[in-house]
């Protein structure tokens, strides 16, 4: 009966404390019930007010599907090639953790033995392993008689001939490094003539060697013959293949990513080989020749370099040995800058980085992009800008993204696309961006916090100006995104990064994974940068947004471990510690990327198809936006009372800034404008309100609960579905009554505080 007469109480408190107390609540929206959660759920946090936010977190996050949502990533090939696809089936945890390894384990070194052994360290070089062994292990030992600054540099009076990419198909420059001070009469004998130097200067160096470039006309198709001098000493003779354009502007670029010449983790520390030693610049050279072997057979117009060619740009002789490497004399190379061409000798403070500048020619460079430095040693960073060069009807435009300087980019995008297009005197059929941080990759970087600020700012100027693809490295696993437009959107965790929010793996604190660095509201929702958009299949036609390319390590000097291949964003992602690379096709009317390893499995494709009209109008799809929602919300938002602290404010200053953003945005699309009102409400979910409704505020729920006029963007299935759901949830709110005089908030709220009484005295009279 003592049981019983509590229960009555409870009943009686509960009911009576709905009626006359005013409340402060949490709510974000006219869909204030976003999670639908139950009456009962909502009677008992009314009786118990000291329940924690981990445990609101837990009971949200307790209510999504328990079951990983998987991308499928075969479903998008042909009939024909799907066996070679299912061949290459990305690693499944539990495969993963066979060796006791955690699949999502930050750590970049860990030995993998269950997933994909590394081929390379499987197959050691026959000529280093001599060495090694003749050695005693010292010839790739860390900090030995072999590594660091006792790399063995290349000595001969001229070095590191290069040839590089002209402004365009027609041009081309060629660079080189001779003995001596700075000889401004250099010259390159180039196919029967004889051009000068267009820069000469020192470089840093140890051994003493200045750089020059010369600048040499081309006509595609045609060989050349062409040797370099600088006083009395002369080259050897090399010869340079062009070729022409096919039919319709045709042509074939190899892209891959670094190459990272004496890099290295600890499943090459367990053969004795450690990075920076003279034994892992030989191994790094003889994989990457495998690479290479098998794109000179592919025969492309030129190679297209993601950054990150060396493990330590002050150390030369890592240089040396990549730039000594015949096919670089023999065909184009075009490269961006990496972190790693930043990474100087720390015992060597005479050094000046300006090593990347001194090796590699840039067209059409700008001082925008550019990083020029006095360092407190007294030392130079020196990076150049962004550039451009135009090859058949693609654009191609590379940035300096060592350079965080988001409106530097923006303006060097806007005047290099403005000034390239007048010479052209019309629209390119391809904008191409590279640049060495990928934004949208699958391994340990994607959470970084330098990435995740590449992702918010960047991706909006690509689709303004009409980027079609985006490549990079960085990451060392291989990704393409879907084809992906600006803005943000708040996702459940699992639909997010594919994993469930309740697995140890996700690494979920304080209301943040730890994993993925990012934040998780009170609603149970994550903000992420990006909307993609779902094509169907591996092949689309006058598409809308950018495709994100991540190319991994052409060498296999390292590999890193996946975190996140079944994010938000991903079309493909192959983690098999094998070196890859990407051969692209283009032609006026169809791209198409095509990704191999160096023995020629074909492990991803995909196409874009441009028609003329689309090329000629590259906006001819998009629709009106309307912002009427957004706007009609932000100011509903502005007329609310706030629970007066620091934090609050601030988390809701921060929510109203990013929804101004979209709104003031003067190129946007409605996917943006819609996610940007369901990223509002996840933000304010963390914000607190004094509960109370005008008839101001009943008015603006009125307006904003109105169809407003204009075509909307059509909605995939899921959206239909979740709108559905928020739909049920707005008008389960719109039942409910408020009374400002009596502080009644909710006559649902009593109806659940006399259910969850009477279902306890239920469950008390059976027992």
């Amino acid at each position: 009966m003592k049981k019983n007469n509590k229960l009555i109480l409870a009943l009686a408190i509960a009911s009576a404390s709905a009626a006359i107390f005013p409340v402060q609540d949490t709510y974000a929206a006219e869909d204030l019930a976003v999670e639908n959660k139950t009456a009962i759920v909502e009677s008992k946090e009314t009786l118990d007010a000291s329940s924690t936010y981990e445990a609101n977190l837990e009971e949200t996050l307790s209510t999504e599907n328990s079951e990983i949502s998987k991308i499928d990533y075969y479903s998008n090939s042909s009939n024909e090639n799907k066996d070679e696809y299912l061949a290459d089936e990305k690693n499944e945890s539990e495969i993963r953790q066979e060796d006791g390894t955690d699949k999502f384990d930050r750590a970049t070194n860990t030995e993998r033995k269950s997933f994909g052994a590394d081929k390379n360290v499987i197959n050691i070089d026959p000529e280093v392993k001599r060495k090694l062994e003749e050695t005693d292990g010292e010839y790739g030992k860390k900090d030995g008689a072999y590594a660091n600054n006792n790399l063995k540099p290349v000595l001969t009076p001229i070095k590191d001939v290069v040839v590089n990419m002209g402004e365009n198909e027609r041009q081309v420059a060629v660079t080189w490094y001779a003995k001596g001070e700075v000889n401004k009469d250099s010259k390159l004998h180039f196919g029967g003539k004889t051009y000068n130097v267009i820069r000469a200067r020192k470089t840093n160096d140890s051994n003493g060697y200045s750089t020059y470039t010369a600048i040499a006309e081309v006509e595609p198709g045609k060989s050349y013959e062409y040797y370099v001098q600088t006083g009395s000493y002369k080259s050897d003779i090399f010869t340079l293949k062009t070729k022409a354009l096919g039919k319709n502007n045709k042509f074939s670029v190899l892209a891959y990513g670094d190459s990272q010449i004496g890099s290295g983790d600890k499943v090459w520390d367990s053969v004795g080989l450690y990075k920076n030693t003279q034994g892992k610049v030989d191994q790094d050279i003889a994989d990457f020749k495998k690479t290479l072997k098998k794109a000179e057979e592919l025969d492309p117009h030129f190679y297209y370099s993601m950054g990150d060619n060396v493990q330590v740009a002050g150390y030369e002789g890592e240089s040396d040995y990549l730039l000594e490497l015949p096919i670089f004399k023999q065909r184009i190379l075009a490269t961006v800058a990496g972190n790693h061409e930043l990474s100087m000798d720390k015992d060597d403070t005479s050094l000046q980085n300006t090593t990347f500048s001194d090796h590699f020619y840039l067209p059409n460079e700008s001082n925008l992009g550019s990083i020029s430095e006095i360092n407190e040693d007294g030392s130079t960073t020196f990076m150049p800008g962004n550039f451009y060069y135009t090859y058949g009807d693609a654009l191609f435009l590379n940035l300096n993204s060592n350079n965080r300087n988001t409106e530097e980019h923006r303006a060097f995008i806007e005047n290099a696309k403005a000034e390239a297009t007048k010479k052209r005197g019309s629209n390119f059929s391809w904008t191409i961006v590279s640049f060495h941080h990928a934004p949208y990759s699958t391994a340990t970087h994607t959470s970084d916090t330098d990435i995740q600020q590449r992702r918010h700012e960047l991706i909006r100027i690509f689709n303004e100006n009409g980027v079609d693809a985006v490549f990079g490295g960085h990451d060392h696993v291989y990704a393409r995104s879907k084809q992906m437009l600006a803005g943000e959107q708040a996702l459940s965790f699992k639909d997010a990064y594919g994993i469930d929010p309740k697995d140890k793996n996700a690494k979920i604190e304080d209301g943040e994974t730890k994993l993925f660095n990012n934040a998780i509201y009170k609603d149970g929702k994550v903000i992420v940068d990006g909307i993609e958009l779902n094509y169907e299949g591996n092949e689309v036609t006058n598409p809308r947004g950018t495709v994100f390319l991540t190319l991994t390590t052409a060498s296999g000097t390292k590999f890193y471990n996946p975190i996140g291949e079944n994010q938000w964003f991903v079309a493909k992602s192959l983690d098999d510690r094998n070196q890859l690379f990407s051969y692209l096709t283009f032609d006026k009317n169809t791209f198409t990327i095509t990704t191999m390893d160096p023995y020629g499995k074909v492990i991803d494709t995909y196409t874009i198809n441009k028609t003329d009209e689309f090329i000629n109008n590259p906006r001819m799809l998009e629709k009106e936006v309307s912002k009427a929602q957004l706007e009609a919300r932000i100011k509903q938002v502005k007329n609310l009372k706030l629970v007066d602290n620091k934090e609050n404010i601030e988390a809701y200053n921060n929510a109203l800034s990013y929804a101004e953003e979209v709104l003031k945005a003067t190129f946007t699309s409605q996917e943006e404008v819609d996610a940007a009102i369901k990223v509002l409400e996840t933000r304010l979910s963390n914000v607190e309100f004094i509960a109370e409704n005008t008839a101001d505020n009943k008015a603006d729920n009125k307006k904003l609960a109105k169809q407003v006029k204009g075509e909307k963007a059509p909605k995939a299935a899921k959206e239909v579905k979740e709108d559905k759901k928020a739909s049920k949830a707005s008008n389960k709110e719109a039942k409910k009554s408020s009374n400002p005089k009596t502080g009644i908030t909710a006559l649902t709220g009593v109806y659940a505080s006399l259910s969850l009484a009477a279902a306890g005295l239920f469950a008390t009279k059976r027992k």
